[in-house]
């Protein structure tokens, strides 16, 4: 749809309340009852002695409200000679396209000439109209379905067509609006203020509250045209997917595929339903500060028309730098916090629907493309972030399979090293301050036409949203990492949520080899306040960037947001205390410990002279954790030799002991504590009870 404009004013909320609708990429019902679709598409809304049109119109009856193939196809199966000609209309503007394609091909020209084709081929879509333009959007970000070079340049695919006359656009808001366009608005813009595709908008001020408002009004007969243009496009999907299966391994589904960008373009169409995603949205982000999103006035409200608050600003690409920097970053927060917590997405954000406002805010426009993702896809994600940067490519080979990007049936041997490859060559020289998320796009494409790989259709506008906001960004900061932004959300959401996958995450990082490193501990809570390290890795878990004070972590360890780290240090704690408990034994037993029978001394934990390493382990990370809680609070004399770096058991039980008389610094707020760590120990010490009780009986034996 077109961007709209608008004006800075107080916040206020939507004037009519909506609940939440389904998500726009549901597929659709096959088994409709024609009765209910008829009642739907005549349903209008009585606002005022006017009538709203909210279904279909006389012209566009026998077509459905949602996204039905079926009933589509019967629709134009009917109307045959009409068919015909848009087919005729395609073939006449495809056929010199596809000439000298084939021209080139004879005289091997194909590869020095892909630029031109990619760029004659952006032309046709956008002759073609609003169907094709639209195509040719969802098509530049699917790497599985189009080389490199044709994605890039379709992603430079305009949808700005010329605007349609006044006269029709005001017939269609009285039709719609049920009443004359100047009984409804004092005033109104002469000409529209932005077009596109599907639609243009008008500035206008409603009569009865002097209110400035965006006036988006759909194009003429758009309904029909978009159906007829859908019906052709999935017959050559289905000849496609029959191409493909028969001459390639890749095996992409490209009806299924086709369906949810069809039902997605389709809801374009409903500007109703663009109203209630907005409020829908507003009510989602309104925790984040300094997001705008327009205000929906649904009693001017239509199938065909919406009017949404007028917001000023420009566009953010055309903000100064540092309005852009601070934007951005803003609005990858925004995404994230959409894409990994809310599930529900503005799959849209290109140029024209992301305005800077002159208070300094990011204000997001257009409500008729969204996407949504359920809580498996969003940890999967998550996951997947984790184990790119642990550089672990098998269980990121786990998560494509998780998330629908290989199927299980796959051949993981293969695609581990190939996909790997590319990972290490994406990743390395400079860490996650050199990945480009354009480029680590585009790398990834090239291994999808080796292998069954295809991109789920919700991950599709992830992508495209994604490279947009990293597009703007690297216009005034060429060294602007889309990484970098987003690592620093994806390691706070491992630490405060629940669930099994992120726990399992979180172990994953916390447990090197099965054993628990505080080092990474430290890793993980700086990047979560956005301190990452300069090495060479992706992010180095085992070289803390040492930017986070202990004040900080002891403010973040104790706050709402740290129960899941208390429980995991909790069970380290405990695993210290209950060694420092056994190893006393030996040490207070003294020389009596040199007359006791050997079966005897085997029983009693360090009598032997040495400690397991497990528990060595245990020490080191309770001295370790104890060091960072307390370092900035003790001074260099109260430390003595503690912060040196022996590894000698004994120094160790030493630190500690000579660690925990400065307890009282952060006693108060230990008892937040004490419920994990002594029920921890309780369960040691029932376990190891039944443990002697076991060897005694073994002993007797």
């Amino acid at each position: 749809g077109a961007a709209g404009c608008a004006r800075g004013r107080p916040r206020r909320r939507a004037v009519c309340c909506v609940a939440a609708v389904p998500s726009v990429v549901e597929q659709p019902t096959e088994a409709s009852l024609d009765a209910l679709r008829v009642a739907e598409q005549r349903s209008n809304v009585r606002v005022r002695g006017r009538v709203i049109k909210t279904g279909m119109d006389e012209v566009d009856a026998g077509l459905p409200s949602d996204y039905e193939p079926g009933v589509i196809e019967k629709y134009w199966n009917a109307r045959p000679l009409q068919v015909q000609r848009r087919i005729a209309e395609v073939g006449m503007t495809v056929a010199p396209f596809a000439a000298k394609l084939w021209l080139y091909r004879q005289t091997k020209q194909t590869e020095s000439r892909k630029k031109e084709i990619a760029a004659d081929l952006r032309d046709i879509l956008t002759a073609l109209g609003p169907t094709f333009i639209k195509l040719g959007q969802g098509l530049s970000v699917r790497p599985d379905l189009i080389g490199p070079e044709l994605m890039r340049e379709l992603q430079t695919l305009c949808d700005s067509v010329p605007c349609f006359e006044n006269k029709k656009a005001f017939e269609i808001i009285e039709d719609e609006l049920g009443a004359p366009v100047h009984d409804l608005f004092s005033e109104i813009s002469a000409e529209p203020v932005a077009a596109a595709s599907i639609g243009q908008v008008y500035k206008a001020k409603i009569r009865a509250t002097g209110t400035p408002i965006a006036l988006k009004v759909q194009r003429p007969d758009m309904v029909r045209r978009v159906s007829l243009d859908l019906y052709i496009l999935r017959k050559m999907m289905a000849l496609a997917t029959q191409v493909q299966d028969r001459f390639t391994a890749n095996r992409t589904d490209f009806v299924s595929l086709f369906t949810v960008w069809a039902a997605g373009t389709w809801k374009e169409l409903d500007y109703k339903n663009e109203g209630k995603n907005a409020v829908r949205f507003a009510q989602m982000m309104s925790n984040l500060e300094g997001i705008v999103v327009p205000d929906v006035y649904f009693e001017y409200t239509g199938r065909k028309v919406i009017a949404m608050e007028w917001i000023d600003g420009v566009k953010l690409a055309n903000a100064s730098p540092s309005q852009i920097e601070k934007l951005v970053s803003l609005g990858v927060e925004a995404f994230l916090q959409q894409l990994l917590t809310l599930g529900f997405i503005q799959a849209d954000p290109h140029g024209g629907n992301l305005l800077a406002t002159p208070d300094g805010k990011l204000c997001i426009l257009d409500y008729g493309l969204m996407c949504t993702v359920n809580r498996g896809q969003m940890d999967a994600m998550v996951s997947s972030i984790i184990h790119l940067a642990n550089r672990d490519y098998e269980r990121v080979v786990d998560d494509f399979i998780e998330l629908d990007f290989l199927p299980h049936t796959v051949d993981k041997s293969a695609v581990i090293p190939v996909l790997g490859a590319v990972l290490d060559q994406a990743l390395e020289g400079g860490g996650a301050k050199n990945v480009n998320f354009q480029s680590l796009s585009s790398e990834l494409s090239q291994i999808t036409f080796d292998f069954p790989f295809k991109v789920p259709p919700y991950f599709a506008l992830i992508i495209r949203a994604l490279g947009i906001l990293e597009g703007i960004a690297l216009k005034s900061d060429p060294n602007f990492r889309l990484v970098m932004q987003a690592y620093p959300y994806v390691a706070k959401k491992l630490l405060r949520e629940r669930s099994p996958a992120l726990s399992e995450a979180l172990r994953q990082i916390l447990y090197r080899d099965g054993t628990f490193s505080f080092a990474r501990l430290q890793t993980l809570m700086e990047s979560s306040q956005g301190f990452l390290g300069e090495g060479d890795a992706f992010v180095d878990f085992d070289t803390p960037p040492n930017q986070l004070s202990s004040r900080e972590a002891l403010e973040f360890l104790f706050s709402d947001n740290g129960n899941v780290l208390r429980e995991i240090i909790s069970d380290e704690v405990a695993n210290g205390i209950d060694v420092i408990s056994r190893y006393a034994i030996p040490l207070s037993l003294g020389g009596i410990t040199r007359v006791l029978p050997s079966p005897v001394l085997q029983l009693v934990p360090g009598a032997v002279g040495t400690l397991p390493k497990e528990d060595e382990q245990y020490l080191r990370n309770l001295r370790d954790l104890l060091r960072f809680l307390l370092s900035t609070q003790m001074n260099e004399v109260q430390r003595g030799g503690i912060v040196g770096s022996a590894n000698n058991i004994r120094t160790v039980a030493r630190d500690i002991i000579a660690l925990s008389r400065q307890f009282n610094v952060i006693f108060p707020r230990l008892h937040q504590m004490n419920k994990f760590v002594l029920g921890r120990l309780a369960e040691r010490a029932v376990a190891r009870t039944f443990d002697g009780i076991r060897a005694q009986q073994a002993l007797r034996q």
